[in-house]
């Protein structure tokens, strides 16, 4: 039996690199001044987009889109989406689009239920080219003129499964609950609903695992008016509650405009909030390994003399690490990462502004094992007496450690779930071998507990002790041997 555990220490996690720094350089986007809403969507072949508004003649408005060029690294020049009157304009509930496999890709954006109404429902339409040609605006929902914050998520079968929140019960006097509703987009099925009360107007986050399964992140309203994060798991068109981190019991009377930021690489995945619980406003982000089933690591990353405003994002990188975004009270854009073995690092600063629609966004770009990896930040620039803002890109080249993020696997982008999870105890090395022998835990449906050789890149030899607690994955290759790869060193609890 093996010790349970709270945190695991990423083998070959980066260090803090003394006398380095990231740098930021602009990545110029064909956007017009005026131009807001920014938002950006990647898939796992490394298609990469980025979308925003720009206002047009007589008060209409444009939905456009670029897609990253990874031979030129330049966008794309803008392709419009959709264009008309009456859009719903605002800095919280701004347009969404997300990124399938070979060229998909899906947009939602708000449309007023009439001229001089408050009320607003979201519009969406899909594209298989990558975003040249576009489907024919059509409702979301045919049963609610209320739909907000909608989340979209590419499923494996090329479907699109929405979520969003929904005012159908609200009523004319509000004095209804606002509820979490999905529906796969195009069916013929009734609208799912998911929750029957939650805050009316906190962004939600969608992400797919690697196992198909969805998981949905949104914030809560209890009876008595405690609205903290919670989630969802969407498998096999069923919902089912998720575990959350922790629960903040953040009791406030009105909605806070503040959602969750999800994402992944492989098992890992991030979560990051904004959270004013006790009258102390923080950004908490938390992490999983195994898919979101339980989370081993938790840490408040925001300056206690520099209050945050929220507006959060978070990215993860091959080793384990993850980088968080958001905006601070001064209105500058805070930047901080957390390793793999749950070190959080220095906090990183940039100019910028929450007073125009959108909020920083972070994605990855580059994150290769032999060189600095790159993520990509979309936000709104600020605007002048002299000149309005406009939505624009920047590349963030993170320090570089060459001992970190040895590719043990051959892994390609989207590749690094292959095999099978595993968890065991080193009981011998074998550097004649290139092997380690390994007590490993049943893994159900291949294997009964037992102890084995596993072969080894024969970089991770000298990295790696007997008696050390491990977490990898494993697979047959066609040498006819079982392989260990993606390896992880795990800390019992004391």
């Amino acid at each position: 039996m093996f010790r349970r555990f709270l945190l695991f220490l990423a083998l070959l996690a980066p260090l803090a690199l003394a006398g380095q720094a990231l740098t930021v350089v602009d990545l110029p986007l064909a956007a017009a001044p005026g131009s807001t809403a920014p938002q950006i969507a990647s898939a796992y072949d490394r298609s990469l987009y980025v979308s925003w508004i720009e206002p047009t003649e007589a008060g209409k408005h444009s939905l456009l889109l670029a897609q990253f060029d990874r031979e030129s690294q330049n966008w794309s020049e803008p392709r419009q989406i959709a264009s008309g009157a009456d859009w719903f304009i605002n800095d919280a509930d701004t347009p969404r689009i997300a990124a399938g496999l070979r060229g998909k890709v899906a947009a939602v954006w708000y449309v007023r239920n009439s001229p001089d109404s408050h009320a607003y429902h979201a519009m969406i339409s899909t594209s298989e080219d990558h975003g040249t040609t576009w489907s024919a605006p059509r409702k979301l929902s045919a049963e609610s003129d209320a739909t907000e914050f909608v989340s979209l998520a590419s499923l494996i079968n090329g479907k699109w499964l929405a979520v969003w929140l929904d005012g159908r019960a609200r009523g004319e006097d509000h004095a209804g609950d606002t509820q979490l509703y999905s529906r796969i987009v195009g069916s013929e099925d009734p609208d799912t609903l998911i929750d029957g009360r939650v805050c009316d107007c906190c962004p939600v986050s969608s992400l797919v695992l690697p196992n198909g399964a969805v998981l949905t992140a949104y914030r809560d309203r209890s009876a008595d008016e405690v609205r903290d994060i919670v989630y969802q798991r969407y498998s096999r068109g069923q919902w089912s509650p998720a575990s959350a981190p922790r629960s903040d019991g953040w009791h406030i009377e009105g909605c806070p405009v503040n959602g969750a930021w999800l994402s992944r690489r492989g098992a890992h995945v991030a979560t990051t909030w904004f959270t004013a619980a006790g009258n102390n406003p923080r950004i908490v982000t938390a992490r999983s390994n195994n898919i979101g089933n339980s989370w081993n690591l938790l840490a408040e990353i925001s300056d206690p003399e520099n209050p945050p405003l929220g507006a959060v994002s978070n990215v993860v990188l091959r080793d384990g690490s993850q980088w968080s975004s958001w905006v601070e009270s001064g209105g500058t854009i805070a930047l901080r990462n957390v390793t793999g073995a749950g070190e959080v690092g220095s906090l990183e600063r940039f100019d910028g502004t929450l007073r125009t629609t959108g909020h920083p966004l972070l994605t990855v770009l580059d994150n290769r094992a032999d060189q600095s990896s790159k993520l990509l930040m979309v936000r709104t620039i600020p605007g002048t007496d002299a000149a309005p803002g406009r939505v624009a890109t920047q590349v963030v080249t993170l320090p570089h450690d060459p001992k970190a993020g040895i590719d043990d696997c051959g892994c390609g982008p989207g590749e690094v779930t292959r095999g099978h999870a595993v968890r065991g105890r080193i009981e011998g090395i074998l550097p004649d071998r290139n092997a380690l022998l390994v007590a490993h835990e049943e893994v159900p449906g291949v294997m009964r507990a037992m102890t084995m050789m596993f072969q080894v890149d024969p970089r991770i030899i000298p990295l790696v002790k007997e008696g050390e607690e491990i977490l990898g994955r494993m697979e047959r290759r066609g040498d006819g041997k079982w392989w260990l790869f993606n390896l992880r060193t795990v800390r019992p609890t004391r």
